[in-house]
C-alpha cells in the first residue's frame, strides 16, 4: 500500500477515490473521522488520506487523476441510442451506457 495524496476535504478525497477505482486502481480513503481531532493532533496526521493498494499502480493513478482534473477539450457528442448530449471528456453515455465510439453521433 502507499500513500497517495492528503487532503483537507473528505469530499475530495472520496471522488479521488471513485475516480480510481472507476478506472480499475484498487484504492481507498483513510482518516475519515478524524477531522475534529485536528488542532489536538498535526493538521498531516488528521487530514484524509487516499492510499493505492499497489505501489506498482502510482505512476498510473496520478495520469487518472490529472485527466479527471483536466478533461480533454473537444465538442460535445449525442449518443445514437438515447439521443442524450454529452460533454467531451465523457467516454460512454451517461444515460444508456453506449460507449462513444458506438454512440456518438
Amino acid at each position: 500500500m502507499k500513500l497517495l495524496l492528503r487532503t483537507p476535504s473528505l469530499v475530495h478525497a472520496a471522488h479521488c477515490e471513485n475516480v480510481l477505482r472507476a478506472a480499475g486502481i484498487q484504492a481507498e480513503v483513510r482518516n475519515t473521522w478524524l477531522a475534529g481531532a485536528a488542532g489536538d493532533i498535526p493538521l498531516q496526521e488528521s487530514a484524509p488520506q487516499v492510499w493505492i493498494l499497489d505501489d506498482s499502480t502510482e505512476a498510473d493513478a496520478w495520469a487518472v487523476l490529472n485527466a479527471a482534473a483536466n478533461p480533454r477539450p473537444g465538442p460535445h457528442w449525442q449518443c445514437r441510442h438515447c439521443g442524450e448530449w454529452h460533454e467531451a471528456q465523457f467516454a460512454a453515455c451517461w444515460r444508456c451506457g453506449q460507449p462513444q465510439d458506438q454512440a456518438a453521433g
